[in-house]
């Protein structure tokens, strides 16, 4: 039994969501519901640099999701080489979860638990998916595939493997991506001292984004199943 082909997979699909939400994410359409009221001038400077807020603050973001995902699946093949419940891995579960760590302070318990119970069914979903290839002794990601799948199950694999939005949008209401925005760490400068921080809630185009990238990893995925079963 081997955990390395199972991770090696989702690390390759998760740097591929990652670098296509960085070419999705739109830094101008984040923007554009801010208002320009206090810290005004700074939001205005902002959509005029925005390769400083994508340098500054989105590869960092994208750096702690990738992170956190790949943290999370650890936690996942533990659950795989285990008899116990998914419920029983839930709060390592939840200290690597991108939808937990984006809850608005506003949220109940009862909303939470409902937040909650959809992630740990999702991360349920993933680890029975992967369990064969956990149970191969390859340690590469497609010889195990290979071995543990037919053409149409590795098809089906993909579309469990690498989704992940699916709780984020279902619960868009329930989260806030937000961060505060210094004018010295993004902007630099001997004026920027005078300007306000801002906090910038980006939580509509994260997930337009990530949902766009999620799927054209997806394609790709598919393609490299096709590609690898002929």
């Amino acid at each position: 039994m081997t955990r390395a082909a199972a991770l090696e997979g989702f690390e390759t699909f998760v740097d591929r969501t990652a670098e296509a939400t960085r070419r999705e994410f739109s830094v101008a359409r984040a923007l554009r519901g801010t208002g320009l009221g206090p810290g005004g001038v700074l939001v205005d400077r902002l959509r005029r640099n925005t390769d400083a807020l994508e340098r500054r603050v989105l590869e960092p973001e994208l750096a702690a999701y990738r992170e956190r995902a790949v943290e999370q699946f650890r936690v996942v093949l533990d659950y795989v080489e285990s008899d116990d419940p998914i419920e029983a891995f839930e709060a390592d579960l939840l200290e690597h979860d991108s939808a937990v760590a984006a809850l608005s302070p506003t949220v109940g318990p009862d909303e939470r638990r409902t937040v909650v119970e959809d992630i740990l069914a999702r991360l349920q979903r993933l680890g029975d998916g992967v369990a064969p290839i956990v149970e191969r002794p390859e340690t590469e990601f497609w010889p195990a595939v290979r071995a543990a799948f037919d053409r149409e199950q590795a098809l089906s694999l993909v579309e469990t493997v690498v989704p992940f939005t699916g709780p984020l949008r279902r619960h868009r209401e329930a989260l806030a991506f937000e961060v505060r925005i210094n004018p010295d760490d993004v902007l630099g400068g001997p004026l920027t001292g005078t300007l306000p921080s801002v906090s910038l809630d980006y939580t509509d185009e994260a997930l337009r984004a990530m949902h766009h990238a999620e799927r054209r990893v997806v394609h790709e995925a598919r393609a490299d199943v096709t590609e690898r079963f002929g």
